[in-house]
């Protein structure tokens, strides 16, 4: 990782800066565990086993904010390369684009009881900067969403991960496959 974009560098938290108002102060401990996990399972992989052979990222290089909420604490970033990406806890801050959401939407998006263009398209979601960042968002969620549909051992990995992120947010949201 050469390039100076891709060099994970937290940002100064600056909650006035938020494009969505957030009814919550703090991020909900569901999104916390998914996205915590998510930062170790990269981090160990060195982000290869996202991405596979089938993903042509070639020219998108650079750092994806993911802001659930007003603080640093509520907020983690994707660093992008041409063969892979990796999840890191905190903003970025020198990000391509930024991808703002409450935790309420991200959690139902998960359980899959709304859309993601739904809810791009009701102002939910907000991208600040290169619009195709919210891919980021939207496919670490229908990644998860169709490995959780397989069986086998790769199903039941997804369907745990994201039962037990819905059951620690206390939200009542069921995995609907």
């Amino acid at each position: 990782m050469d390039d100076p974009r891709l060099q994970s560098r937290p940002a100064p938290a600056d909650p006035t800066e938020s494009p969505v108002p957030f009814a919550s102060m703090s991020v909900n401990p569901g999104v916390t565990l998914f996205f915590n996990r998510l930062v170790r399972l990269t981090r160990l992989t060195g982000g290869r086993l996202l991405t596979g052979d089938k993903v042509d990222n070639s020219g998108f290089n650079g750092a994806v904010n993911l802001v659930f909420g007003p603080s640093a604490e509520d907020a983690w970033h994707c660093l992008l390369s041409e063969s892979r990406f990796r999840f890191v806890k905190g903003r970025h801050a020198a990000p391509i684009g930024t991808v703002t959401l409450e935790p309420d939407v991200f959690l139902k998006l998960l359980a899959g009881h709304t859309s993601y263009t739904t809810a791009e398209m009701t102002g939910k979601i907000r991208v600040e900067g290169e619009g195709h960042c919210s891919f980021i968002l939207s496919s670490t969620v229908l990644q998860f969403r169709t490995q959780a549909r397989r069986k086998g051992p790769i199903g039941w990995i997804a369907r745990y991960w994201i039962k037990s992120a819905l059951k620690r947010s206390a939200t009542g949201y069921e995995l609907a496959l």
